[in-house]
């Protein structure tokens, strides 16, 4: 059982922020003359299509600029109700704070510091007069192998019709009134609570009938299916699995407890994905012991999709693509990774879990990944090495650097469930 830097990417993906209320006394309808109206607008026609976005550990990231900077790497993330931008890099563009809000995450809570008036453009697209969140977000730049400025979330997502091309690694935005679908994906409708969109879905563990369930579309979750608490509980979903696969997931607030198996189904609409993974999670606080939902649908499954996120109809829309039919598998190694350095291209080992592949090899925290069968491993992404752990049997010559020696060591990886 380990926590580590990869799982703690739940501490400001899944958070929630509600930064968009107004004060309860204020009469419907009037308005503070000195508070400007967000708006979300093209800057030219009624779309902005084909924007390219690189995708790290299933999370979508987009280049943005935040009032007048340079390009950002931000992450789309439909789990967050509202856009988030790093602390550090708030100070740095001189944004003017107008108090704080707690925000809940998985695991508990956090104080994000507001800012007003904040514009972003995201190519053909503008959003005005904003209201966002400061959280110290740049920690997530090291699993991911890049420098990450924030997260888009709902304020502007909800504004639009989102299509999101995995396949292809860009994305289409439309104006809702005039987007009009044609293809032949399966449409299901979906229900958008406090900013946040939920689907019906169904699973099925071995030996048991299928259960339905109320779930989070999470594109700011890397893995595939997360179930909370209560759900777990009340329909006694740890009796249908092994409690050998532990682990803790980090979260606002802290940590917690979660297992994870395999499920024999896991429906969408007409759509049916098998063996998929999920986490079963015993958190007792934050977004993960919610009882309002019952867990969420992430990265991992959207990314077998064509998906067209659409508020304004209140549905959603699923093409499988090519990555349809691949297998769902998750780490082999037991090598926790990050990257280090001005370029993050630097693979040091973060944490090894107990009797997995990685501790059998020798490996140890604090190593450097120098090559893997020869190629430096500078020449390769972090997205790229992980995939390549996840080949069950599949052995590597690792290259490793271990304060001033240089060791050499075989890699076997296997099938931990």
């Amino acid at each position: 059982m380990h926590l580590s830097i990869f799982n703690a990417l739940f501490i400001v993906l899944t958070i929630s922020l509600t930064i968009g209320a107004q004060p309860r006394h204020r009469r419907k309808g009037a308005q503070n003359p000195s508070r400007p109206v967000a708006t979300v607008r093209f800057i030219a026609a009624n779309n902005s299509l084909k924007i390219p976005f690189e995708s790290s550990s299933n999370l979508i990231l987009v280049q943005a600029r935040v009032n007048d900077s340079g390009p950002l790497w931000f992450i789309l993330d439909t789990g967050a109700d509202s856009t988030v931008i790093d602390s550090q890099l708030a100070k740095d563009l001189h944004l003017t704070s107008h108090g704080s809000v707690v925000g809940t995450g998985s695991a508990g809570t956090a104080r994000a510091t507001i800012y007003r008036g904040v514009s972003i453009k995201l190519s053909n697209l503008e959003a005005l007069n904003l209201k966002i969140a400061g959280l110290p977000i740049d920690f997530i730049s090291s699993p991911l192998g890049k420098k990450i400025s924030g997260i888009i979330g709902n304020d502007i997502i909800k504004e639009l019709v989102v299509e999101v091309d995995y396949a292809n690694q860009f994305i289409n935005l439309y104006e809702p009134k005039g987007f009009k679908y044609s293809g032949s994906g399966a449409v299901l409708p979906i229900t958008v609570e406090e900013n946040l969109p939920f689907v019906r879905a169904r699973i099925t563990l071995q030996g048991r009938a299928p259960i339905e369930g109320k779930f989070e579309l999470d594109s700011g979750s890397t893995g595939a299916t997360t179930f909370n608490t209560p759900f777990v509980d009340k329909h006694g979903l740890l009796d249908s699995i092994s409690k050998t696969n532990s682990s803790r997931l980090g979260g606002v607030g802290g940590s917690a407890q979660a297992f994870s198996a395999r499920l024999k189904v896991m429906g969408l609409g007409s759509i049916d994905l098998e063996n998929s993974v999920a986490r079963f999670s015993r958190a007792t606080r934050g977004d993960d012991a919610s009882a309002k939902y019952d867990g969420l649908i992430g990265g991992e499954i959207l990314r077998r999709f064509k998906v067209v996120f659409d508020y304004s109809r209140q549905q959603l829309i699923l093409e499988p693509n090519a990555y349809f039919s691949e297998p769902f598998e998750v780490d082999m190694s037991g090598l926790d990774l990050a990257t280090e350095g001005e370029d993050y291209s630097v693979v040091v080992v973060n944490e090894v879990e107990k009797n997995s592949a990685g501790a059998e090899a020798g490996i140890q925290e604090s190593d450097i990944i120098e090559a893997i069968d020869g190629r430096p491993a500078k020449e390769l992404t972090i997205d790229q090495i992980r995939k390549m752990f996840m080949e069950n049997g599949k052995e590597y010559l690792l290259t490793l650097k271990r304060g001033s020696k240089e060791l050499h060591t075989k890699l076997k990886l296997r099938r931990l469930m």
